[in-house]
């Protein structure tokens, strides 16, 4: 009944796998890094967590306040994220979440989960830079 009502609301059988299976939804315990972003208009939260392991993310995981869209955009976004170093995942964009997705309804909700990666990728650059102001 879920999958269906997702269908005729414009989401794609991939986006509604990652709903559905909760994909990388959770937290890490002792993250290398937390950031907690509310996307505009709507109000939604993501709250990301992220491991690193030898210069590469070795987790991903993601708690959520929200709408369907935020929930599968965490998915794919963190799922993106796993494997690349810091810079390259820097370069995640919203088109490459969308297109994870085979797209979405409402765009904004991707957006929303890029900049949650943005914070908590320049926690870690001023964690190494020594500039974290507590």
């Amino acid at each position: 009944m879920i999958e269906e009502m997702l269908l005729k609301a414009g989401y794609s059988e991939k986006a509604i796998r990652y709903y559905l299976n909760k994909t990388n939804v959770g937290s890490i315990e002792n993250p290398d890094a937390v950031a907690t972003y509310t996307g505009l208009p709507c109000g939604d939260k993501i709250t990301l967590y992220l491991k690193f392991e030898n210069g590469l993310i070795k987790d991903a995981k993601f708690e959520y306040i929200g709408c369907a869209g935020t929930a599968t955009s965490g998915s794919a976004l963190t799922s993106l994220a796993v494997g690349k170093t810091s810079q390259q995942a820097q370069k995640i964009t919203k088109e490459d979440v969308l297109r994870e997705l085979d797209g979405l309804p409402e765009s904004h909700c991707a957006e929303l989960a890029v900049n949650a990666l943005r914070k908590a990728l320049e926690k870690i650059e001023e964690e190494k830079q020594g500039t974290l102001s507590l």
